[in-house]
Order: C-alpha cells, then structure tokens, then sequence
C-alpha cells in the first residue's frame, strides 16, 4: 500500500495537531505521545524529510519493578 505525498502530509499534520494538544497526566497519555511521535518519525520518513526520534523511547517508564541484579562480592562466586 503506498500513501501520496499528500496524504502523509495530512497525517503529519494531524499527528502535530494532537500532540500540541495532549495534556500527558499518566503513563498511558506518555505511552500514546512516544506512538503518536514514532509515528510522524515514519511518516516524515516516507516524504523524504527526517525527524530524530532521540529520547523519545528513553522518556517511557517501564511497568511494573525493576529488575534486580546480584552484586558479586570480590572474592565470592
């Protein structure tokens, strides 16, 4: 399926429209703004133009806890 120029214009469009518009109040609106962002990162992609995506999967809050590692003790396996 292959988009005119136009229309992924459009959809840039649209996507910059909602993202000036979002008010981020919890993970899920953080969630969709980084979508929306790598979205237009693939649209811009397809006109020809780049737009960086840097930092924007960094800025997501991973559920749940962390996972911990053992520390090794020098001299203990």
């Amino acid at each position: 399926m292959s988009l005119s120029r136009q229309t992924v214009t459009s959809l840039i469009d649209l996507i910059e429209i909602k993202l000036s518009c979002m008010t981020v109040q919890d993970r899920d609106d953080l969630r969709e703004k980084v979508t929306l962002q790598k979205a237009m990162c693939e649209l811009s992609a397809l006109t020809g133009a780049r737009i960086t995506d840097d930092g924007i999967s960094e800025s997501v809050p991973r559920r749940g806890r962390r996972r911990r590692f053992q520390e090794t003790v020098s001299g203990y396996a």
